[in-house]
């Protein structure tokens, strides 16, 4: 399947991709992990004898999600930001069934020789995050969640309201829908997220909720950060039920915030450490 509008749309978004990951804040290795769904781009920052944390992204982005959090968390960890394959990074433009994530990010973790880690997963990212924790939780030292998709529902209607805002070329009506904010004014991140909602193919496959049995089993330290307004995702209800059946979860609802999460690094790095 072709997740971009044509091939030079694609592989022109893909070279401002690798412009803008020439300003990564800090050093960092460029690393490719082979697994059963293709070839896996991952960033490699941090002393490499630390203890390892994975970064997965969101949908419809990549690892520039992690450009202001990055010096903070590798100072004392060796942080591996992997790219989703299926969307606008440098992995494999393959995109498999959803129930195959949450299995490659094993592989990934594997192919970094990580026997385990702390894993932090943001919307789509949360959601493969949680499924890999809950079929290996020997593997999660800890587990930090961001708006995480599976276990609040998905708001399906407004999510059909933005698609079809975006069908028409209302570009910025369905980011605000969605994020909650405009990215217009954020410079190079809102002009590359601008770029990418106008080539790139979202997927449009429903992400499973996660059972109250799965959930009981995570029984790693983990943090919950949801926004209260979260137009895609419920998040009063992720916080709800996180609350009722995890042991050992710190849960923030943000109050008055979308989808869009900002303003988390200080308390992200602080229960990571």
């Amino acid at each position: 399947m072709e997740i971009f509008t044509s091939p030079d749309a694609g592989r022109a978004l893909l070279d401002r991709y690798r412009e803008l990951l020439d300003t990564w804040p800090v050093e960092a290795d460029h690393l490719t992990v082979p697994t059963t769904l293709g070839d896996t781009f991952v960033l490699a920052s941090g002393p490499p004898d630390a203890p390892p944390v994975i970064l997965v992204h969101g949908a419809v982005a990549n690892s520039l999600t992690w450009f202001g959090d990055i010096a903070a968390w590798s100072k004392d960890h060796r942080v591996y930001a992997v790219d989703i394959p299926g969307e606008p990074g440098l992995s494999a433009p393959h995109r498999p069934p959803i129930g195959d994530y949450p299995g490659w990010l094993g592989e990934v973790m594997t192919g970094l020789g990580c026997a385990s880690a702390s894993v932090v997963g943001l919307s789509l990212g949360g959601w493969i995050s949680t499924g890999f924790a809950v079929g290996n939780p020997a593997r999660v030292e800890r587990l930090a969640l961001i708006c995480p998709g599976g276990i609040g529902k998905v708001r399906r209607g407004l999510l059909l309201v933005a698609l079809l805002l975006l069908a028409v070329g209302l570009r910025r009506r369905s980011q605000k829908l969605i994020l909650g904010a405009d990215l217009s004014a954020t410079g190079w991140f809102g002009e590359f997220h601008e770029r990418v909602n106008r080539v790139f193919k979202p997927r449009r496959d429903a992400l499973p909720i996660y059972t109250d049995a799965e959930l009981a089993g995570l029984t790693m330290p983990m943090l919950v950060i949801a926004g209260d307004r979260d137009a895609l995702i419920n998040g009063p209800e992720t916080a709800r039920r996180v609350r009722a059946g995890v042991p050992k979860a710190d849960v923030r609802l943000l109050p008055g915030v979308g989808h869009l999460v900002t303003g988390q690094t200080e308390t992200i790095r602080e229960f990571l450490s």
